[in-house]
Formats: structure tokens, C-alpha cells, sequence
């Protein structure tokens, strides 16, 4: 499982819960409610204070206090269950909170008011392991994990750092580019066209694409292009001629021709491939 959550009390946990969830290639964030609790992090017990949430970055032993009767919830997830974007994956990995090199564990204090979100979302994500195999389901759990990473941003400690919330301009205008790439690429895929929504030059579009998500504008239009066409193809009851017509296509051979140099599948056989 790419995702999970758990409620923990270490009194009456079994040692091997903790250990599946907080497995080497997870992220770990832990959400300690009303009370505070103590967690065992690296073989050592921390005690957290109430209404705090707890980053973990990969690799770092966590397990449950055998001797503590307070409750704490566990939320844990991959790099491939998070990140679905260029933008997602760039994020994740500039996270300092989840940077072994920044810290073993970061703890960070949260409004009291937020302790019902927490308890709430982690009953929303429950119901989704329960319903994995919907899609509907799946896109809620990312949606849920990502907005709980994103608050932690918020109220990280490093949240004046322009990597992390996106404060500097380039990193706004990235992110705006992004915007506009899911808003209209159904109806434009040239660079040329989001450069002069965003006022500025190609050749800096790319030079800025480039230096904070690591690819060209070019590539990341085809990604979000190839996103929502497996989304129609997958959820839909379009024939793929009118996909190809939703999408911007004329000619579904071209579409097809697109299709099949990005997943090395015609839009049918990934149809039928995903139908099982």
C-alpha cells in the first residue's frame, strides 16, 4: 500500500503495525492531539507536545512507547503515492522537514482548533484504503495527504524559505505556469501561448521551468496533456475519437500517434489494459 493511516496507543499496539507503516521507503507524519504523547524515534522516547504534528523523513525508525496510554495518529505515504507531477516530486524532495541532512524528526506546534481536521481527515483516509481500488477514492487520499504536507509547510519552522512555500517570483511564476498548463492545455499545448499569459519570454519560461522542476515547459504540458487523457480514457465512456476531440485533436490519429510515443500503448489497448 502506496498510503495509510493509523490510530496508535502503544500500550495496546503491536510492535509490527508501527514497523509496516513507517517501512524505510515512507514518509511519516504523525498528528499528537489533546495531551501530548511519547514516541520511541531512533531508539530514543520523545515526548511531543499536544497538537503538534511530527515530519519523519524516510529511513527514520519510529515505534510505538509500550508504556504510554495517549493516543497518537500516524499518517504514512510514498514518494510515488504523492507525487503525481513534476511539481509534486520537486516539492517533496526540497521539503526540509523531510530531509534526513535537516533533521531525524521535525515537530511542529498547530492551532488547537485544527485537532478536528486532523481527527477528520484521518477518518476520510481510512475510508480510502478501505476503497482503494476507486479511482475516486485514490484521488481523495492523494488530495488529503497533500494538503496535510502542504499545511505542514505553512507552519514548518524554514517556512520563509522561498524553496519550500514559494515565495520568491520565480518560483510564482513557475507555479502560475502550472496553473495555466491544467487550466488550458485541452485547447493549447505551445510554450509560446503560456509565456505570453505569464508576460514573459519564452526563452525565460524555460530557463525557469528548468532550474526549479528540472524539465521544459515543453515536457511538463505533455505530462499534464498525458494526465488527463489516461483520466478520459480510464473514467469516462468517451469513445477516443471524442477524446481526442475534448483534447484539442482534429485528427485522432494524431492523438493516437501522441498517445502511443508517451505510454508505448494506442489509447484502445491502455482502455482495455486498465478494464482488465
Amino acid at each position: 500500500m502506496e498510503f495509510g493511516v493509523q490510530r496508535v496507543i502503544g500500550v495496546a499496539q503491536e510492535p509490527s503495525e508501527v514497523t509496516d507503516a513507517t517501512a524505510k521507503e515512507n514518509y511519516v507524519v504523525l498528528f499528537v492531539s489533546k495531551g501530548g504523547c511519547s514516541i520511541r524515534i531512533n531508539n530514543q522516547i520523545k515526548e511531543i507536545e499536544e497538537y503538534c504534528l511530527v515530519l519523519i523523513p524516510k529511513g527514520i525508525k519510529i515505534e510505538a512507547n509500550p508504556d504510554e496510554s495517549r493516543p497518537f495518529l500516524i499518517i504514512y505515504f510514498s514518494e510515488s503515492f504523492f507525487a503525481r507531477t513534476a511539481v509534486d516530486t520537486a516539492f517533496l524532495r526540497n521539503f526540509k522537514s523531510f530531509n534526513t541532512n535537516e533533521y531525524n524528526y521535525h515537530v511542529l506546534c498547530v492551532p488547537m482548533e485544527y485537532a478536528t481536521y486532523y481527527e477528520f481527515v484521518g477518518m476520510q483516509l481510512k475510508l480510502s484504503k478501505q476503497n482503494y481500488n476507486q479511482v475516486i477514492y485514490r484521488d481523495l487520499a492523494h488530495n488529503i495527504v497533500k494538503q496535510i504536507v502542504l499545511l505542514a509547510a505553512i507552519y514548518a519552522e524554514d517556512r520563509q524559505s522561498d524553496e519550500l512555500v514559494g515565495q520568491s517570483a520565480d518560483i510564482k511564476l513557475v507555479r502560475r505556469f502550472q496553473v495555466l498548463v491544467e487550466q488550458y492545455v485541452k485547447k493549447e499545448k505551445r510554450v509560446a501561448f503560456y509565456a505570453q499569459e505569464l508576460n514573459i519570454a519564452t526563452k525565460k519560461l524555460t530557463n525557469l521551468t528548468k532550474d526549479v522542476l528540472g524539465a521544459t515547459p515543453k515536457e511538463l504540458i505533455t505530462e499534464e496533456l498525458l494526465r488527463v487523457s489516461k483520466k478520459l480514457i480510464t473514467e469516462s465512456s468517451l469513445s477516443i475519437k471524442q477524446i481526442a476531440w475534448e483534447l484539442g485533436y482534429a485528427d485522432v490519429n494524431n492523438f493516437s500517434t501522441f498517445f502511443l510515443k508517451e505510454t508505448a500503448l494506442t489509447p484502445t489497448e491502455y482502455r482495455k489494459r486498465w478494464q482488465g
